[in-house]
């Protein structure tokens, strides 16, 4: 019988917070369009976020009520942990339960090492992000499933490119601050690139500016982050940055930067790390960077060829359609949904 047809399901999601991107995409995009598909998911944000700087006691405190309503559900969606670090009550939440992981959060301290296995043993279904992290996941649970973080191609649109390139010429780079410090990375070549081409500038878009020596600030544009610019604000772009550093946190990302950029259209200059590699391979829809020569190589590169700026960023969201559009991606979500109950 197609899901459709079937009775609701009701699903008790317990994110991390208002504004946690792996709440934000990983669950809370897919709520209306699971309601489409006949399941109902009630989200349950705690009062203070799972990673916020407030001692534990009072972080555990606010995931008591989700706790008791996961009991009123037929599903339990946990994203990540209930509180960063620490193994909670995850073993009474109301089964099944469904565990959705988006970073290497048992590198998280104090106890993530030991938590994460516990936590994953108690569930009966895990949606990982990558394959590194399903790899991770398959050593404590049997039933785990490759989703990655999809993107909304109705808000995130393709940009119109018109005849004539558009001044400047925008690197852009979009997160959290506390990321930044992948920024540093690539800092010296990118101060050799804005000054060699006049015409290019920096759009930031974050909570709070970078603070860092390198670049002149009249050549860095700082945007405000809200969920209702970001998508937008990279359709003004030229090229989007996703530099990283190679380690085990690293190897557990979900390459959704540069799934933003290409989803607008924007082709990615990127390090060659854990899912960027595999994306990367999927279509021409960027170049791959690690050292400040080849940073800087990509952007000139880019810099110098506007057809080829056009055909990077076409091919980039006809990746994003056929692998990574949200409106595919919730029919798994909502097909393991249903194999569990």
């Amino acid at each position: 019988m197609p899901d459709d047809q079937r009775s609701t399901i009701k699903v008790a999601a317990l994110t991390s917070g208002h504004r946690t991107p792996s709440s934000r995409f990983r669950i809370r995009q897919y709520i209306p369009l699971l309601a489409q598909r006949g399941v109902k998911v009630d989200e349950h944000i705690p009062r203070f976020g799972t990673s916020c700087g407030l001692p534990s006691p009072f972080k555990m405190a606010s995931r008591l009520p989700a706790l008791v309503q996961s009991h009123q559900a037929d599903l339990t969606w946990l994203s990540r942990y209930m509180v960063q670090g620490y193994a909670f009550f995850e073993r009474s939440l109301k089964r099944p339960r469904v565990l959705d992981v988006d970073d290497a959060v048992w590198l998280n301290p104090p106890l993530g090492r030991l938590a994460q296995p516990w936590i994953a043993r108690g569930m009966d279904a895990v949606l990982a992000g990558n394959a590194y992290l399903a790899a991770y996941y398959r050593r404590f649970c049997p039933n785990v499933h490759i989703i990655p973080t999809a993107i909304d191609t109705e808000k995130y649109r393709l940009r119109e490119l018109p005849a004539d390139e558009p001044e400047p010429f925008t690197l852009v780079w979009t997160g959290l601050a506390v990321n930044y410090t992948y920024l540093d990375l690539i800092a010296k070549p990118l101060r050799r690139f804005l000054q060699d081409f006049p015409r290019a500038r920096l759009l930031l878009i974050a909570n709070r500016p970078w603070k860092q020596e390198t670049i002149p600030a009249n050549r860095i544009h700082f945007e405000q982050w809200s969920p209702d610019i970001e998508a937008e604000a990279l359709r003004t772009a030229s090229v989007g940055l996703m530099p990283l550093a190679d380690d085990p946190w690293t190897q557990g990302k979900c390459s959704f930067k540069m799934l933003q950029y290409m989803a607008v259209g924007l082709p990615a200059v990127v390090s060659p790390v854990g899912m960027n590699r595999d994306v990367l391979a999927q279509g021409d829809a960027g170049l791959s960077a690690q050292s400040d020569d080849d940073w800087y190589d990509a952007l000139r590169n880019l810099h110098d060829n506007y057809a080829l700026q056009g055909e990077m960023g076409r091919a980039g969201r006809a990746v994003i359609e056929k692998s990574y559009n949200s409106r595919t991606v919730v029919d798994r979500i909502a097909g393991i949904f249903r194999s569990l109950l």
